[in-house]
C-alpha cells in the first residue's frame, strides 16, 4: 500500500510519519512527557528534535521493509500523537499496534477512532487475520480503548518491561478479522 493520508473523521486524520513531522512530533512528546513516561519507555530518551528525526528515519525504513507502519495523528490539522502497526509479520498475517496522544487532546475519542481506522486498514487492505495490543495493566485508558473496540483480553506478560526503574506487567489483547466486522 502506498503511503497516504487517511481521513478518519472531519477532525481526525492519520498520515505516514515523514521528515516534516519531526518538530511537531518532538513538541507533542515534550509537552506530554510527564504523562507519557508512565507508560512508554522511549520518552526519556527523546530529548531533542534529532531524536524524533531518528525515529522517523527508522519508521520510514520499517514501512519500506513491510515490518511496520507508523502514522502521525492529526487533530484539527495539528499533530496530536502517533499510532500504527509497530510490528507486522506478514507470514503470520498478524500485526501489533500501538498509539499515544498528547495530554492536552485526550478525551475526544481520537485514539478510539484511529485504532478503528487501523483495524480497517489491517483487515481490509493488508489482509491481516489478527491484531494485538499490549498495554500496561494499570493503563486503564489504553485498556478501555481495546475493550471498547471488541478486543479480547488474552493474558498477561508478567513484569515484561521496565519503565522508570519499575517492572510493568502487560495485558495482551487480540482481535481477529471476523470479530472486527
Amino acid at each position: 500500500m502506498p503511503p497516504r493520508r487517511r481521513d478518519v473523521t472531519r477532525e481526525i486524520a492519520i498520515e505516514p510519519l515523514a521528515h516534516h513531522h519531526a518538530e511537531s512530533l518532538f513538541d507533542a512528546v515534550d509537552t506530554s512527557r510527564s504523562t507519557l513516561r508512565a507508560w512508554l519507555p522511549w520518552v526519556d530518551a527523546t530529548r531533542a528534535v534529532d531524536d524524533s528525526r531518528a525515529f522517523i528515519d527508522s519508521a520510514m525504513q520499517e514501512w519500506q521493509a513491510g515490518t511496520a507502519m507508523h502514522f502521525a495523528i492529526l487533530w484539527r490539522g495539528e499533530l496530536a500523537g502517533a499510532c500504527g502497526f509497530n510490528r507486522i509479520v506478514a507470514s503470520r498475517r498478524m500485526a501489533a499496534l500501538g498509539y499515544w496522544l498528547s495530554h492536552d487532546v485526550t478525551g475526544h475519542g481520537i485514539i478510539t477512532a484511529c485504532v478503528r481506522e487501523l483495524l480497517t486498514l489491517g483487515f481490509d487492505e493488508l489482509g491481516l487475520h489478527r491484531v494485538e495490543l499490549h498495554c500496561g495493566e494499570h493503563n486503564l485508558r489504553s485498556r478501555a480503548v481495546a475493550e471498547r473496540l471488541g478486543f479480547t483480553e488474552e493474558g498477561r506478560l508478567r513484569e515484561c518491561e521496565w519503565i522508570n526503574e519499575e517492572p510493568v506487567t502487560h495485558v495482551v489483547y487480540g482481535i481477529l478479522a471476523h470479530e472486527a466486522r
